[in-house]
């Protein structure tokens, strides 16, 4: 099979470092431009050959005469003759073989989408608002931005059900000690305690419990969402839904340390205001106004902490928690994200 790509006439672009690429969907795109099979490896033999060819001939003939006696005849002459010939010829041959293989790697096939894109007119350089509102899910485009996380999903990681369950149990055993009795002698005392441990457990375990079913419904463990600013006035903000598992690097995060652009398909029309945890089974059905309450209760239980320095700890956590995106945002799943 050959390679059925033609050759570009295009100057080279400039080549480009991946940190994220969705290989089967870019392999599955390039398929249906090119409606052939992909061409994966192939190879090439070259071989070169040299030769010497040498010969030679030649003859040689003589006649002597030779005066002497001869036993028997007496005087006389006596003649001799002679003639001899020679020939030869032979061959010699070297030669050569080198033989090359070629593999059509993944960041070959990218290429050759963008290249196929551009030279189609089928995709779409985002930088505003406007743009965003003519385009529909199924859309190619590409954008660049730098990225923020989904900090009201990360803090998640952070507060986590072992820290919620223990901020619970300290919460109930701090109000259950304010209220702990002067009066009915040890037998209250003991009483008091064995219900303060109670309500503690009871309490700690459904805060965990629930938490834990809050953090499996944002689907952290297998998707990650980034907020990438793309135009300010009006403001777009492209919400970037990455696999985790098509990272190259290791570091998932890595797409927040600098400005990355990214290639992918459009999955929602532009919307606005959308709701943080629009995309979640259970928590999308929480109006934005429970979710600032919500927040506002976290920091309340962050409060429950001991001061530390005179000041109250929600002083020290500058969380950018919001519910809603603000502005106009629209849902983009990517194919590759490079610089």
């Amino acid at each position: 099979m050959t390679n059925t790509v033609p050759p570009s006439t295009d100057a080279p672009s400039a080549p480009i470092a991946t940190i994220y690429q969705n290989s089967d969907q870019v392999a599955g795109i390039l398929q249906q431009i090119v409606r052939q099979p992909l061409l994966t490896d192939e190879s090439r033999e070259i071989t070169a050959e040299g030769g010497t060819d040498t010969a030679a001939a030649g003859g040689a003939t003589g006649k002597a005469m030779v005066k002497g006696k001869l036993p028997f005849f007496g005087g006389g002459e006596l003649g001799t003759e002679a003639q001899a010939s020679l020939s030869s010829s032979w061959t010699q041959t070297t030669g050569t073989a080198s033989r090359q293989q070629f593999v059509y790697s993944q960041a070959y096939n990218l290429h050759l989408v963008r290249q196929f894109l551009e030279q189609g007119a089928l995709l779409t350089h985002l930088t505003s608002a406007e743009q965003a509102e003519g385009l529909q899910p199924g859309s190619f485009v590409q954008y660049t931005s730098a990225f923020d996380p989904v900090e009201l999903t990360l803090a998640l990681d952070v507060v986590s059900p072992e820290l919620v369950e223990a901020i619970t149990r300290y919460t109930v055993k701090r109000d259950y000690v304010s209220r702990f009795p002067e009066e009915g002698g040890h037998e209250a005392r003991i009483q008091h305690a064995e219900k303060m441990y109670l309500e503690a457990d009871a309490k700690g375990e459904l805060a965990r419990a629930i938490t834990n079913a809050v953090k499996a419904d944002t689907r952290q463990e297998t998707t990650r969402e980034y907020y990438g600013r793309v135009a300010e006035e009006p403001a777009l903000t492209v919400i970037t839904i990455c696999d985790l598992a098509h990272f190259i690097v290791d570091d998932p995060d890595r797409l927040l340390d600098g400005t990355f652009t990214v290639l992918g398909k459009v999955i929602s029309a532009v919307e606005s205001d959308v709701p943080t945890f629009a995309r979640n089974k259970l928590l999308r059905n929480l109006a934005p106004t429970a979710l600032d309450d919500g927040i506002g209760k976290l920091y309340e239980m962050i409060d429950q902490v001991p001061e530390v320095g005179g000041r109250a700890p929600s002083e020290y956590v500058g969380l950018k928690l919001d519910s809603r995106v603000r502005g106009s945002s629209m849902r983009v799943m990517p194919l590759a994200v490079f610089s």
